[in-house]
């Protein structure tokens, strides 16, 4: 009897997950992209004080260093970001996210990882979308176990009503002149993200 409360504890666990994972997703991608969400603040990069969550999509071959797609994915934090987004801001969050991910990643314990290289510039001025671009020279505990350079494209949403920024991500190792961009600008923020 307590193995089959406890099936069915776990199994109404897993649904709501799942559910709750439907509700949360505010980027739209076509079937080839796979999912994944991780809640705030983040187990690996603490210091990024938020609350909420990050929805990601991998592209098909992301895995595949050989591949054109090798490190392409998207992510927003749906977080309770009020203050207005910078070029300092993302520089100092990227570098605590990839150098705490690329850690908790690492197997090799003789290898330390080295500090990311962040640099973002601001491409425009608007009060309710904020696009930066920039370079991250991160090490690939994934993968490689190389340094790698990212590519990344920012744009910073306000949401009037929420009093709060969402921040949407594009990645790929490509520079941005590669076609992997035209793959990446598909991924988007469903209408309503702001509700």
């Amino acid at each position: 009897m307590k193995q089959l409360f406890a099936f069915l504890v776990l199994l109404y666990s897993i649904a709501s997950f799942a559910q709750d994972h439907n509700e949360l997703e505010i980027l739209e991608a076509d079937s080839t992209w796979t999912k994944e969400f991780i809640k705030f603040p983040l187990s690996f990069a603490p210091d990024i004080d938020y609350e909420g969550y990050e929805d990601i999509r991998f592209a098909q071959n992301w895995k595949k260093p050989s591949s054109s797609e090798f490190f392409t994915y998207a992510f927003v934090w749906n977080i309770n970001l009020e203050e207005v987004p910078t070029v300092e801001m993302l520089n100092e969050y990227m570098a605590l996210y990839y150098d705490g991910l690329m850690t908790l990643v690492n197997k090799d314990k003789d290898v330390i990882v080295p500090h990311s290289k962040i640099q973002f510039e601001k491409e425009n001025n608007n009060a309710e979308l904020s696009i930066f671009k920039g370079q991250m020279d991160v090490y690939d505990a994934f993968f490689t176990q190389e340094v790698i350079s990212l590519y990344a494209k920012v744009e910073a949403y306000y949401c009037k009503n929420q009093h709060k920024y969402v921040l949407l991500f594009r990645i790929a190792t490509k520079s941005f002149d590669d076609a992997v961009w035209e793959k990446l600008k598909k991924v988007k923020l469903v209408a309503n993200f702001c509700k």
